[in-house]
């Protein structure tokens, strides 16, 4: 039986040609590598933030390496995003509330 290994994200180019050059420079130090196109594969979005060169987990320092990248740092969520939640869960309830007695006034 084949087991997948998790991929991890390498390289964020904003185009295509980018992104195969890249793939190109660590298939050639034979890592095995994938261009992922999100959205923009479907044509629904620009590819501008959309394209990832992925690589097995077992080659992620090997491959930062040849690219000169370092990995990005995950920082928490700041305050403000769950005063923004609250807020819009708040406006949400409100506007059900108007829908409801809307419809309890007929």
């Amino acid at each position: 039986m084949l087991v997948a290994m998790p991929e991890v994200a390498v390289a964020f180019p904003n185009d295509e040609p980018t992104a195969e050059v890249i793939a190109s420079r660590l298939r050639a130090d034979g890592i095995a590598t994938r261009v992922d196109r999100g959205l923009h594969a479907s044509w629904q979005v620009p590819s501008r933030g959309q394209i990832t060169v992925l690589v097995a987990a077992g080659d992620v320092a090997r491959a930062r390496t040849i690219l000169g990248t370092q990995s990005r740092a995950e920082s928490p969520p700041s305050r403000w995003v769950g005063v923004a939640i609250v807020l819009l869960f708040g406006a949400l309830a409100v506007g059900l509330l108007a829908v409801v007695l809307t419809i309890a006034a007929r």
